[in-house]
């Protein structure tokens, strides 16, 4: 069990690295959370995150909310969701009385560009994450993929494959809503990916 400093003190630093979004969280959520000996099992986390979906708020926030009341009920909950938010409130201060008057330095500018390609990888290996905890049966032994015969080890949930590829599909070609999408594939999974 997490000590109450302990889910505001983890939470704290989830909430300085969040540039870019909650998603960008989902790998060191799983890093630090998710596991033997931690907080939530993998199936708890996949269940987590559909939910957090689903529900209003950041993915962020719902998780630390999520995690401090298992851990300590209401007053865990409390800590671990200022935990995430006290850096944010922090840094938006900072920001909006820095970044005006360094908005044009090349080093902002530069600093800005670079986070770019980081948070396109931070978002890439949480999709890696949902597909893992998702769509395959097991974990996608990475070290295999380069050598071959990967595939034999995990196997596919067809369901979900085709869920999640309709899913993007309407969301690539049409302007609606994921939340009109959520529903349908929840009701489409309870059917056909037990």
């Amino acid at each position: 069990m997490i000590s109450l400093f302990g889910l505001y003190w983890v939470f704290f630093k989830f909430g300085l690295l969040c540039f870019g979004g909650g998603y960008m969280l989902v790998p060191l959520l799983t890093a630090e959370l998710v596991g033997p000996g931690k907080p939530l099992a993998p199936e708890e986390f996949a269940n987590l995150l559909s939910i957090a979906q689903a529900t209003p708020g950041p993915i962020g926030i719902n998780t630390a909310t999520y995690v401090g009341y298992t851990q300590h009920g209401v007053v865990g909950a409390v800590l671990a969701t200022l935990g995430m938010i006290t850096p944010a409130m922090i840094l938006v201060i900072l920001a909006i009385r820095l970044l005006k008057r360094w908005e044009s330095s090349l080093a902002v500018q530069g600093f800005l560009t670079g986070m770019r390609p980081a948070s396109f990888g931070l978002i890439l290996s949480a999709a890696v994450i949902f597909a893992e905890l998702s769509v395959f049966t097991g974990e996608i032994p990475w070290g295999k993929l380069l050598e071959g015969g990967f595939w034999g080890e995990i196997g596919i949930r067809p369901a979900a494959l085709l869920i999640a590829a309709a899913t993007t599909v309407i969301m690539l070609r049409t302007k609606i809503s994921f939340m009109y999408l959520l529903l349908p594939s929840a009701v489409l999974g309870a059917f056909f990916c037990r």
